[in-house]
């Protein structure tokens, strides 16, 4: 995979909430039911999976310690 944070467009000091932002507003240009009628359906779709992929990937390496950045207490 593609650097989780390239694939998002943010650095990886970028805070928590940063990246959160980053993914919704991606995941809101590249959802399938957007594109549901089009030909870039299948497109969007993979796309989609990229960007979760990418979110997923850095909550995980962030919960693990191993993220550049110190972001303290994620806060849930």
């Amino acid at each position: 995979m593609k650097n989780p944070y390239e694939i998002l467009g943010v650095s990886p000091t970028a805070t928590d909430d940063e990246v959160k932002q980053a993914w919704r507003a991606l995941a809101r240009k590249y959802h399938p039911d957007k594109y549901r009628d089009s030909d870039l359906a299948d497109l969007a779709s993979e796309k989609m999976k990229e960007i979760n992929a990418a979110y997923e990937e850095i909550q995980k390496m962030r919960a693990s310690g191993g993220s550049s950045s110190r972001t303290g207490s994620s806060g849930s």
